[in-house]
């Protein structure tokens, strides 16, 4: 794969002579494998340069795709100053991570309403589809893609580039889970391990690396990471090749050549073989395939662009919370997210809300002699029903103990002081993680009949006026038919409820906004009118 950098600036854009060699614009990276296949990972400024390039000698019928890691300022404002979306014939496709509200589509829209841009998203001349993503895979032509959410203050995506027999992984913005990872001392585990099996292997890593270990103490809760952490993650997770970037606006090229160097001096001293360089504009890397080299994607996991609306529908969040302010901002960070809050006081109420609600997870404060989580932890993962739906537990403490927390089965930390905003983003993942658990281990109806994709229910291959009757099943297509024909009646319902909504998002454009507020309503009237159709079709 060849990949090229068009922005490697973290926060705001920074241009001037101190940033002239690494560049001022933010995030934007262009990928394309050896079928020319083009993917472009974030849009911040450096997206101008980007696209004046793909347009240059009056280049027409462009196609393309756009991996959006998140919706901050420096990741997508380069968005409205991007060509080729505004030229007649292009064609793009956008993806970014699943809201528990608006849609990738509305949230892009946003920042070119009429109080803050004179043109607005639905003045692109372009054909564009807009793809709400969730953790797991998917194919852009002859390239696999993974996804994982990244520790950020705002849902983040990272990304996971596989073709050619050569890995790209992109994580901008994350955060260590653990505060004792991040300054690059301590033992990689927990959460954070799970971010190095994503990373895992990767031929090239570009990674945020817009602190220090010594600046970090002061960023704690703003979401990136410190050099020496991308370091010994690239060391642990055996990656060839690391590309630092997200570079501090305040840290000038002089500065970032003096990091560079004291990570090559200690590398060598350790005799490592980790290639590590500091990102720069119009900088091309070639990532060439190893010998014997094999994919590193887990094949069954969840589809990315899975319609996850049945597993969020009615979920809650449990509180034991005994500290009245922390308790207070959580319940107000669940209900911003859509959710409700059960407020717990014992075990005997958590065991009765999991069997009869099954919530999306539990929030738990840990603070000793006052109230202790872990026992209470401990009294979850000793439900009858918890091995099989494992409940997702959020720890809320003064600072982390990994080793205790692992043994009584704790999933996550949320260390005080936090942030609105970091709580939020915690819920919402961890909301989104156990709809796609529903899913993944058949909780809810026929979750098997939901997963089969467009073009495998043949709905790409039928003419566009016809594919909402595929969909549906209200045209006979024999070779499912009799595949379908002993599924339960609310098993069916409720796979052409999922399958409506993964037509509404991925097939369909999104004229306006309201068809995302409305697809509940059509739902509503396919189910409701297809037997009156189906029986005038017996007559």
């Amino acid at each position: 794969m060849r990949v090229q950098f068009w922005g490697t600036r973290g926060s705001i854009a920074k241009p001037g002579p101190s940033t002239a060699r690494y560049g001022g614009n933010t995030s934007c990276i262009e990928v394309r494998s050896a079928r020319q296949t083009l993917v472009i990972i974030d849009c911040g400024t450096g997206a101008h340069s980007l696209g004046q390039k793909l347009t240059s000698g009056g280049a027409k019928g462009l196609r393309g795709h756009i991996l959006i890691s998140h919706t901050h300022w420096d990741h997508i404002q380069g968005i409205p100053f991007f060509c080729p979306l505004f030229a007649p014939g292009n064609e793009w496709d956008i993806y970014g991570p699943k809201d528990l509200g608006q849609s990738l589509r509305e949230t892009l829209a946003g920042q070119m309403q009429y109080t803050y841009f004179p043109v607005t998203l639905d003045q692109c001349r372009a054909k564009i589809r807009y793809h709400d993503l969730v953790e797991g895979t998917f194919d852009i032509d002859d390239i696999k893609v993974s996804t994982h959410y990244l520790n950020h203050p705002a849902l983040t995506l990272g990304y996971r580039l596989e073709a050619d027999g050569v890995a790209v992984v992109y994580a901008c913005d994350h955060e260590p889970y653990s505060r004792m990872v991040a300054t690059g001392d301590a033992d990689i585990t927990g959460q954070d391990l799970r971010h190095a099996e994503f990373v895992n292997g990767a031929d090239l890593l570009i990674h945020d690396a817009q602190y220090t270990a010594e600046e970090y103490p002061a960023k704690v809760g703003w979401g990136h990471s410190s050099v020496e952490y991308v370091v010994n993650l690239g060391r642990f997770a055996q990656v060839k090749k690391v590309a630092l970037t997200h570079h501090d606006p305040l840290r000038d090229d002089d500065a970032i050549d003096r990091l560079v160097a004291d990570v090559r001096t200690k590398l060598w001293q350790d005799s490592s073989s980790l290639d590590v360089f500091a990102a720069f504009e119009g900088q091309v890397v070639e990532v060439a395939a190893s010998p014997a080299k094999g994919s590193a994607r887990c094949v069954r996991e969840l589809q990315a662009e899975m319609p996850i609306e049945p597993g969020l529908a009615k979920r809650s969040v449990l509180l034991a919370v005994a500290d009245t302010t922390t308790s207070a901002a959580l319940s107000e960070a669940v209900r911003a997210e859509g959710l409700c809050a059960r407020f717990l006081s014992n075990i005997d109420e958590a065991r009765t809300l999991i069997a009869n609600d099954r919530p999306s997870l539990a929030i738990l404060e840990h603070d000793p002699p006052r109230i202790n989580g872990m026992d209470m932890c401990r009294a979850i993962r000793r439900q009858p029903n918890d091995d099989a739906h494992r409940l997702p537990v959020v720890m809320v403490a003064g600072q982390e103990d990994q080793e205790s927390g692992a043994a009584a089965g704790v999933t996550d930390w949320l260390i005080k002081p936090f942030t609105g905003a970091y709580a939020r983003t915690k819920i919402r993942a961890w909301a989104l993680r156990t709809a796609c658990q529903l899913i993944r281990t058949g909780a809810l109806a026929d979750a098997e009949g939901r997963s089969e994709s467009p073009r495998a229910m043949q709905i790409l291959e039928a003419e566009p006026g016809h594919r909402f009757d595929r969909i549906t099943d209200l045209r006979p297509v024999p070779q499912k038919r009799t595949e379908r024909r002993d599924l339960p009646k609310r098993a069916m319902s409720s796979d052409k409820s999922a399958l409506l909504w993964m037509y509404g998002r991925a097939i369909a454009s999104f004229d306006t906004p309201a068809f995302s507020r409305r697809v509940g309503e059509i739902i509503v009237r396919a189910a409701s009118t297809a037997p009156n159709r189906a029986a005038g079709r017996g007559k």
